[in-house]
């Protein structure tokens, strides 16, 4: 795929799949993977799924196996994803960066495909793979929390499963700009598990202070005036303070600010429903007043101009929904 292009989204109908071909796809995937099980000779699994934005998912059920990644792959493009496992019914167990989780029916955790692990894959699951540049929070703060257990007593673990459970069952007929909304506010709300579980990790002050920072400028993203000033006043700290807690995670206050919306301005160029306004208008709803600064900065990014990213974004539409695609 060239540099820019929107890949087009795509669903696929549950698969029955024995195991040479369950292990010939893990093998296929962008950071090739071993698949092993005890049950080879009665093997079956069910799969389905969707990317839509960029953003993968995939329901997986049936016999017990194992999936291992065993070694360092940080340059590779699922490098830059971070793997949300949702566990619908039965059990699995995961272990990476010398912790291991134990999950059941509700319980969810994270890992790193780019960093090696092992996944003892039983009952149903929802695994969603999300660009680090769609999440809600800094990728480090995903990294403190692989292979812990996000608890199905917490509230919002306990939201997000029979949302999961329905999701699961109906993946694949995700599409079009309704589609990549409920993508979105998924990815949305992963990220609040993703925080609240690890403010639940003993003293998390500092990541307390983070969120709440993150919530500020999500809200106000589309104001232009927006400045690192208020944004420290706003969460009664100094400007120094703000400053540090970004540099805790590689990151700075404006780099942050742009990539949320880039990200946003990212998702309503490959929406229909905003075909209507020009690009200028789009930059403008995201806080961007300067419609030539807006293109650098999106090219920059993501590759491709804001106009040649729309474009190859109207294609793949066209393109998911002809017959036979």
């Amino acid at each position: 795929m060239k540099p820019g292009e929107q890949p087009p989204d795509r669903g696929f109908a549950r698969l029955l799949l024995g195991f040479d071909e369950t292990r010939r796809r893990f093998t296929e995937t962008t950071v090739p993977l071993i698949c092993t099980s005890t049950e080879q000779q009665t093997f079956r699994t069910a799969v389905s799924g969707a990317m839509i934005g960029g953003i993968v998912f995939n329901a997986i059920g049936g016999s017990r196996h194992t999936v291992e990644q065993p070694e360092q792959h940080g340059g590779s493009e699922t490098g830059a994803n971070a793997m949300i496992h949702i566990q619908l019914s039965g059990e699995s167990a995961l272990t990476q960066d010398g912790r291991s989780a134990v999950v059941r029916a509700g319980d969810i955790t994270a890992y790193s495909a780019a960093r090696p692990f092992r996944l003892d894959h039983g009952g149903e699951s929802l695994i969603v793979r999300i660009p680090h540049h769609a999440l809600p929070v800094p990728a480090s703060i995903v990294d403190e929390v692989v292979a812990v257990r996000f608890a199905r007593e917490r509230p919002l673990v306990g939201i997000v499963h029979p949302l999961a459970a329905q999701l699961g069952r109906t993946v694949h007929r995700l599409q079009g700009g309704a589609g990549r909304r409920l993508a979105e506010s998924a990815v949305g709300m992963l990220g609040a598990v993703v925080v609240e579980t690890l403010q639940d990790r003993g003293d998390r002050t500092r990541e307390s202070q983070l969120d709440a920072v993150v919530e500020y400028i999500e809200l106000n993203l589309a104001r232009p005036g927006l400045t690192v000033a208020e944004i420290a006043s706003a969460n009664f700290m100094s400007v120094r303070t703000l400053h540090a807690l970004f540099e805790e995670h590689d990151s700075t206050v404006a780099a942050w600010v742009r990539t949320r919306r880039l990200e946003r301005s990212r998702r309503d160029l490959a929406d229909s429903a905003f075909a209507g306004l020009r690009i200028g208008e789009i930059a403008l709803r995201w806080g961007f007043r300067d419609a030539a600064h807006f293109s650098r900065v999106f090219a920059d990014r993501f590759g491709a101009s804001p106009r040649a990213f729309r474009a190859s974004a109207a294609g793949a539409a066209v393109s998911s929904g002809s017959p036979g695609a």
